[in-house]
């Protein structure tokens, strides 16, 4: 995705912003109207990564289920299988970050070699957010950390958040964003 920019006189009003901060002191969430008109959301650190395991000797995506509180309704959470995600809210590369979120949503500790970043997309014309994409190769790499979900008090025994899929089943899942990534994993012949 290319963004154009050409000059052109506008101003952005931040018309609420939460409470809650992130580690760099910005809002958490806030919402912005722009050209008096367009009203989008915009959260801490504004943009984000996503990734996908991949395991070439079993050939499966790696995804993980997480409650979305969004989606909740009276008595029972919803949960999607997803791709994993993280903010851009630190001083490194995101491929850095993916690493860390990779380790700490997954529980593999993997060279910066494995991963590969795959491109970038507007998450939504509601959200002033870009999502750099990757894929996370953890072929032959054992699991060797507990993952954050693993550590969650809501944990039943036996569930199991990262889910394993084939391209098939990532696609009917139809996660834009790992739909997105296996797509351009096979565009560039990764897979």
């Amino acid at each position: 995705m290319k963004i154009i920019k050409q000059p052109h006189e506008n101003t952005i009003e931040t018309l609420w912003a939460s409470k809650n901060k992130n580690q760099n002191g910005e809002a958490f969430m806030s919402v912005k109207k722009s050209r008096d008109y367009y009203v989008y959301a915009e959260r801490a650190g504004k943009d984000s990564i996503a990734f996908v395991l991949y395991d070439r000797d079993t050939q499966k995506y790696g995804l993980i289920k997480e409650s979305k509180p969004p989606l909740d309704g009276e008595g029972y959470r919803a949960y999607l299988v997803t791709a994993f995600g993280g903010s851009i809210d630190m001083n490194v590369s995101a491929k850095e970050i993916c690493q860390v979120e990779t380790e700490e949503e997954a529980g593999y500790e993997v060279p910066l070699e494995k991963i590969t970043f795959l491109g970038e997309t507007f998450v939504s014309t509601q959200m002033s957010q870009m999502c750099k994409l990757f894929v996370v190769d953890v072929t032959s790499i054992a699991k060797s950390k507990i993952a954050e979900w693993e550590k969650s008090e809501t944990l039943k025994p036996n569930e199991v958040r990262l889910i394993w899929m084939s391209k098939k089943e990532v696609m009917e899942n139809m996660d834009w964003k790992s739909v997105f990534i296996v797509g351009q994993m096979e565009s560039m012949g990764i897979v």
